[in-house]
């Protein structure tokens, strides 16, 4: 108890000695030194994927020395691994960071050894995720569900395994937030980049998301991705595409595929994209949400080396003899439903049948890599494809004379030889160095690389003498079918792009690579080596991760928060000067002013924005009375887009003191208190408006009255001062193509005459030029103010409040902007304000100025309010 007692003792002594040599502030000084040299500040990339790249085997001879029994050692093959060098050489990034699940399951006593072995030799952090969550993750979801359904395959069977699953998804569900506990563990959110891959992760961003506002993060989906009336089935769909929209930056490989992900995003979610500088974004709540098309490419330097291997000079010297004097056309899939290779076999047949002459010309090598899923479709296919291949060698294969002569000859005169077994990479780099003709007939597919595997094994070694003498002609020389349904078609201009399901089709293309002239097939190959030599995986990472970090670079800029529940989450952001309206602020700087004007904007301000008439509510009126019979408020005014009878109707009676703006700044109604034309309409558009109107109206309506036939869902709304074309309720995608369309219509008839068109939201507005509500702010606090405002205690205006909810209120809000920046006005007019004389501040005892839109959304005022019931409340109080 006594030493307690002196150690309090000494604790007070030093907070009180300020300049002891151990005080306080020292020690916390020192900690924070500490805590800064404890921060890797080192830029890092932390690719997140399904399976790490690296190649594991049980080892127990080794499991004294690793701590565990498994036997590690990096994957050369992996995209991922492959990426890392180019990310590093073209990037900023210091450091790359694998995290993604093991091939094997590893006993939980081994877990913590193995993390640490691979995290210290490979940079790889494992995610375990157990073999029952991995299977349903995996194999129940990802296999059986998802991949079906991106590759537009619907299971319409009611005892497809392919049908939805609640506790598949419950799987998916959680494997993705087990890898977002791991990538949290080791995430530095102020200086990390995590890219996200593949269909198997799309949860992911929004789980990240949601414990950093501003993590910076990027997706790649390396599938396909289906049209929308395809996705639309999928029953968590909204909850997929905000988890990608939870990333900065998503990518694929072609526009195919992210015109399906805008559409979706268009017709599923409501939002809206654009382009800027050549770049497609999604204004996603305040983020830009980029959408990045980059196709992937191969590691050509380690198929170039591969060339020389020994085993794959051996295989390739073996299949040069196998095959001397044929043309050789080589097929390298996964034996999949999608691969298209029993219509590639049906077009070999059909060829044959056609040219039986081509029978001792040619054969066809067909290499199937071992089924990753199982079923009875996979079950049929592989009979019909084996079928198939024993009917053509049946009919059409020749004797062992007249193939080749040697010894090691194991093709046995077969027109097709089938491979159905794996394959080694030095194998595959041995038949492709080896073929005069690569096809590749899937009918849907992300990418297959195949193409450019192809063509760099055909370019052979670096060292172009030493190719020619490893018997590589020169000049090279190659030739390609492919599928337009995959992903590297549109890269490859050179290639005979065929439509698989049409076999007469391939038949021909075929055909016409079977009798290509040398010279044709070399100015093919030198064509399609250029691109590939150029846009390698390494060029690929790079160019992502440097999208990435583009995007990213104003995040800390932002003011974000949260919104919404569960996976629903999104994130907010908003200019950092732009903020919600402080309603007790504002309320009490408006009990201290004595000359104020008050703009109020109507439909969706002060009551919801609706497709149908909203006539005020008896409160709301009743408010608006009080606000203009306080003898402070100079102007109360409503600015509409409303026609004037409207306005007369609804609170002609009811609010006889306020001022009226009708059809966005044409009209003016000014108070029957006012002292200039008090309760009488007067048009505030220039002189010959009107003559004007009825010239551009005979143009424009015949034009509208067009589009409108052609557009379900689609009127007219005729103001007589301005014409509103609605789409709102079209079809999302026709809808706004159609208001594009008559956009550029309008305006090449236009061209001449002074009228503006320009879009709204769900609409297409033609007004006058010289109209809008900015107009109203120059008479009220302009130079001419006191003839339209009432006599108050104050003789200079001091308090501005100015609320609106669209595009017209803009130009209100711009226009005070500039009224209370310019230095005469607030000299004449306007109160002064020292301190801070811009729109949006407050000063003590100078201008009050406050702009605020409704709704979070980019707006020239400086707040926001949420809805109208908070403009209607604030103006209540």
């Amino acid at each position: 108890m006594r030493r307690a007692a002196s150690t309090s003792m000494h604790n007070l002594q030093e907070l009180m000695d300020p300049g002891g040599k151990d005080t306080m502030q020292a020690r916390i000084a020192a900690l924070e030194a500490e805590e800064a040299e404890a921060v890797d500040k080192t830029q890092r990339v932390i690719i997140v994927c399904n399976s790490l790249p690296l190649k594991m085997r049980h080892d127990p001879e080794g499991s004294a020395a690793r701590g565990h029994s498994w036997h590690f050692e990096s994957d050369p093959d992996s995209i991922y691994g492959q990426s890392s060098a180019g990310i590093l050489s073209g990037t900023s990034v210091e450091k790359v960071i694998f995290l993604g699940g093991l091939g094997s399951e590893v006993e939980l006593f081994e877990q913590d050894a193995v993390a640490a072995d691979i995290s210290e030799r490979f940079n790889c952090i494992p995610v375990f995720l157990g073999e029952e969550l991995k299977a349903k993750h995996y194999k129940g979801f990802c296999k059986q569900f998802l991949w079906p359904l991106m590759h537009y395959v619907l299971p319409m069977s009611p005892q497809s395994p392919a049908r939805y699953n609640k506790a598949n998804w419950q799987g998916y569900l959680s494997a993705n937030k087990r890898f977002a506990d791991k990538v949290v563990e080791v995430l530095n959110a102020d200086g990390d980049f995590v890219w996200v891959h593949d269909y198997h992760l799309m949860l992911l961003p929004t789980f990240l998301r949601k414990r950093f506002n501003t993590v910076r993060c990027g997706f790649f989906l390396h599938s396909p991705f289906p049209s929308s009336e395809v996705f639309r089935t999928f029953p968590n769909r909204d909850l997929v595409l905000r988890g990608l929209l939870n990333a900065d930056v998503v990518g694929f490989h072609t526009f195919d595929y992210a015109r399906h992900f805008l559409s979706c995003t268009t017709r599923l979610l409501g939002l809206n994209h654009k382009t800027k500088q050549g770049a497609l974004a999604i204004d996603y709540y305040g983020r830009a949400v980029g959408v990045k098309i980059c196709p992937t490419g191969v590691n050509t330097d380690r198929l170039q080396e591969g060339v020389l291997w020994p085993e794959a000079r051996e295989a390739r010297a073996k299949y040069r003899d196998a095959f001397r004097g044929r043309k050789v056309f080589l097929g390298v899939d996964d034996m999949d439903i999608f691969k298209g290779i029993e219509l590639k076999l049906q077009a070999f047949e059909l060829l044959l049948q056609q040219h039986p002459e081509l029978a001792e010309k040619m054969c066809l090598v067909q290499v199937c890599n071992p089924a990753r899923s199982s079923g009875r479709e996979m079950s049929e296919l592989q009979a019909e494809v084996a079928a198939t291949v024993e009917r053509l060698n049946a009919t059409y294969g020749v004797t062992e004379s007249n193939v080749g002569k040697g010894e090691d000859d194991h093709f046995g005169g077969k027109v097709v030889e089938l491979v159905h077994r794996a394959t080694s990479l030095a194998e595959r780099i041995a038949l492709m160095s080896a073929a005069d003709c690569a096809v590749v007939t899937a009918t849907r597919d992300g990418m297959n690389l195949l193409p450019y595997e192809y063509i760099t094994c055909r370019q052979g070694p670096k060292d172009t003498k030493e190719g020619t003498d490893e018997g590589y002609p020169l000049p090279r020389c190659s030739s390609l079918i492919m599928s337009e349904f995959v992903g590297c078609s549109s890269s490859l201009s050179g290639a005979f792009r065929v439509n698989p399901w049409n076999v007469e089709d391939v038949a021909d293309a075929m055909y016409r690579a079977a009798t290509l002239s040398g010279v044709e097939a070399e100015a093919r190959h030198e064509k399609h080596w250029r691109y590939i030599s150029e846009h390698t995986v390494g060029y690929w990472a790079a160019s992502n991760i440097a999208e990435l970090q583009r995007a990213t670079e104003t995040t800390g800029n932002a003011r974000c928060y949260g919104l919404g529940f569960g996976l629903n989450f999104r994130v907010v952001a908003l200019d950092p000067n732009f903020r919600k309206l402080e309603t007790a602020r504002l309320a009490a700087e408006y009990a201290t002013r004595s000359r104020r004007v008050l703009l109020l904007d109507y439909d969706g301000t002060l009551v919801p924005q609706a497709s149908y008439d909203q006539p005020p509510s008896k409160d709301l009126l009743q408010t608006l009375k009080k606000l203009t019979e306080d003898p402070n408020n100079a102007a109360v005014c409503i600015v509409s887009g409303r026609q004037r009878k409207t306005l007369d109707d609804w609170f002609g009676e009811s609010v006889p003191n306020a001022g009226f703006l009708a059809e966005h700044g044409y009209w003016y109604k000014a108070p029957k208190d006012a002292r200039e034309s008090p309760g009488c309409w007067r048009q505030l558009a220039p002189v010959g408006t009107e003559e004007h109107i009825k010239k551009w109206h005979a143009i424009v309506m015949p034009i509208l009255e067009q589009y409108t036939d052609s557009t379900d869902g689609a009127f007219i709304k005729d103001k007589g001062t301005s014409v509103i074309w609605h789409y709102g309720d079209a079809d999302p995608d026709f809808g706004a193509w159609q208001a594009k369309e008559l956009m550029d219509h309008l305006e090449s008839v236009l061209v001449n005459d002074p009228v503006d068109v320009f879009p709204g939201n769900g609409h297409v507005e033609i007004k006058p030029q010289g109209v809008s509500k900015g107009t109203l702010v120059e008479m009220l606090l302009g130079p001419e103010s006191a003839t339209h405002l009432r006599r108050t205690a104050g003789d200079k205006v001091d308090f501005v409040f100015a609320v609106g909810d669209d595009r017209s209120d803009e130009e209100m809000f711009h226009a005070v902007a500039d009224r209370v920046a310019n230095p005469s006005s607030v000299a004449k007019t306007l109160q002064r304000a020292d301190s801070c004389p811009m729109p949006g501040h407050e000063a003590e005892h100078g201008l009050a100025v406050y702009l605020s839109t409704v709704g979070q959304k980019p707006s020239k005022a400086d707040f926001y309010l949420d809805d109208p019931d908070d403009v209607v409340e604030l103006l209540g109080n």
